[in-house]
Formats: structure tokens, C-alpha cells, sequence
């Protein structure tokens, strides 16, 4: 059984957030001009390659060869590998260079680890993920930070609540829209900026932080609630909120010093409004997930 070639990725995003709108009115679809697309648009096209082994079968043995996208998940590919490398097999967990991943969405695993494309995994035995209830829960707890309560998308039917997870599997951002629209758009103002901001750490013989894996590649996760507006009104800045949060990484709110961060595989300027960021390029579940990069 011959698994698929690996197809180039477009290129990460170019965060020019002041020119992109979401009022472009699809009913002008008879323009002569085609318009770029979105930056929503191309993480959506965004591709990773892989190059999955088993643990339990011989080194020569081909590997799966495939794209994901990188707002998808690695446990979506389970069925499909235990089909390609036999039903006897165990395909629940994967590994990078010995390091077990967790359940994240591929482009931030990709951002944490900084692998060479095509990355190369080894599926094996590990716990299962319930990804789609593990997608939901964080989408639930997005909606509770933006708004300080989960109503938004507790009052989705059935029906979309089912259509937001599809989205996901299908990697439709046509129909993903269309729910998101209904989350974000709110009848009061924006409370606080879901935003988890990913520092990753060398292995180390002490124990590891609060909120850190354990072992190599290991990381911490820093969560806080960041209001999209300043005490004097005006809007929260992704440069802004690095200082207030990690002076210490991040001591210039204008430039880049100690350390940068990176979104979606790029560095994202300072200037940047956190909740037009947000908008603009949080992952499905609602999070802006940023990684930082010490210079």
C-alpha cells in the first residue's frame, strides 16, 4: 500500500494585519482581479509533510508519507495508520526524537520543535486521545476567557456545534467561518484575549516548572488574562503584553531584545493589536498559541 507524496506548503503568513479586512464582500466574486487571500485563508492552506515509522516494525520498512494541515491534529491520522501498518499494530502516540507529543494542533507542535520538513515521527503505542472532545473543551474555555462566561458557544445548535468540529476534521475554513462568525460576535465588548504563550526549555536535572512537560524538549505554558484595551483606552499591543507578562524575556514593547515570539511558523511585529491578531490568526479552538524564541 503506497501512502501519498508530500506536497509543498504555502508560504507562512506575512503579518500585514492593518490591510487584511473581513469585509471583503464575497458577492463580488465577478471582479475582474483575483484578491489575495486572507491571512485566515493561508493558515487554513498551510500544509506540514510527515514521514511516519512504527516502533515496532524494522527501520527498512517504508513509512507513511503524507500532508496535514497545520491547524489539524496527529491523532486525526490514527485510523489511517493503523490501516497502512496493520491492524495489530498500536498507532496512539507519537514521537520526535524520542519526545512524546502532546495533543496540539501540528503547526504550534511544529513551532515548539522546530523540526526539518518532512518531519520525521514514530507512531507507537500510548494513550488514546479523544481529540474531538479535547478540541471542544478548549474551545469552550477560549469562549469563557473572551467573555467571562461560556454562553456564546453553549447556545450553538447541535447542529453547529457538530459543523465547527467537521470543519476541523474536513480542514474547511468556508464552513468553520460561519460558526466562528457566531462565537466572536458578541453583543458586549471583548473581556480578554485567549492567548497561551509557549516557552520552551532545555532538558534539565532539577524537576521541571509548574506547567512544563518533563524530559527533552520540554516546555512551560504561560496563561493569563490579557484585556484587549489599556487602562487609558487604547489597544493592547502584542508588545504590550509580552512586557507586562515576561518583562524579564521582554523588556522593550516596541522591538524585540532578549526574545521573540513566533505564530503560525512567523515573527509576529510588536505593534500588532492583540484582538486583532486574535481575529485574525487564533487556532480553530479559539487560542492565539505563541512560541517563544530567545536571540
Amino acid at each position: 500500500m503506497a501512502s501519498p507524496s508530500p506536497q509543498s506548503s504555502p508560504a507562512p503568513p506575512s503579518w500585514g494585519l492593518a490591510r487584511v479586512r473581513r469585509n471583503s464582500d464575497s458577492s463580488h466574486s465577478n471582479r475582474s482581479t483575483t484578491r489575495a487571500d486572507t491571512i485566515p485563508q493561508t493558515l487554513w492552506r498551510l500544509q506540514v509533510p510527515l514521514y511516519i515509522t512504527h516502533a515496532s516494525q524494522p527501520p527498512n520498512t517504508p513509512p507513511f508519507v503524507t500532508t496535514v494541515p497545520r491547524l489539524s491534529y496527529l491523532a486525526l491520522l490514527v485510523p489511517r495508520l493503523s490501516v497502512y501498518f496493520g491492524g495489530s499494530l498500536p498507532c496512539s502516540s507519537f514521537h520526535h526524537e524520542e519526545v512524546q507529543l502532546r495533543n496540539l494542533p501540528v503547526g504550534l507542535l511544529v513551532d515548539l520543535y522546530q523540526p526539518q520538513l518532512p518531519w520525521k515521527l514514530v507512531v507507537g503505542d500510548g494513550p488514546e486521545w479523544e481529540i474531538g472532545d479535547t478540541f471542544m473543551n478548549s474551545a469552550k474555555e477560549a469562549d469563557f476567557v473572551r467573555n467571562g462566561n461560556a454562553k456564546q458557544i453553549m447556545s450553538l445548535s447541535k447542529e453547529n456545534t457538530t459543523a465547527l468540529w467537521n470543519a476541523v476534521l474536513d480542514n474547511d475554513y468556508v464552513a468553520f467561518t460561519k460558526i466562528n462568525y457566531q462565537l466572536l460576535s458578541t453583543s458586549t465588548p471583548l473581556k480578554h484575549v485567549p492567548v497561551r504563550i509557549y516557552i520552551p526549555s532545555s532538558p534539565s536535572k532539577s524537576p521541571p516548572a509548574v506547567g512544563a512537560e518533563s524530559g527533552a524538549g520540554s516546555f512551560k505554558v504561560i496563561q493569563a488574562l490579557v484585556p484587549p484595551l489599556l487602562p487609558n483606552r487604547t489597544q493592547q499591543t502584542l508588545g504590550v503584553a509580552l512586557k507586562t507578562l515576561l518583562p524579564a524575556l521582554f523588556p522593550s514593547s516596541r522591538d524585540p531584545v532578549l526574545a521573540n515570539v513566533i505564530l503560525h511558523g512567523s515573527p509576529v511585529p510588536f505593534k500588532t493589536p492583540l484582538e486583532e491578531l486574535m481575529r485574525e490568526a487564533a487556532y480553530p479552538d479559539g487560542w492565539l498559541c505563541l512560541i517563544v524564541v530567545l536571540l
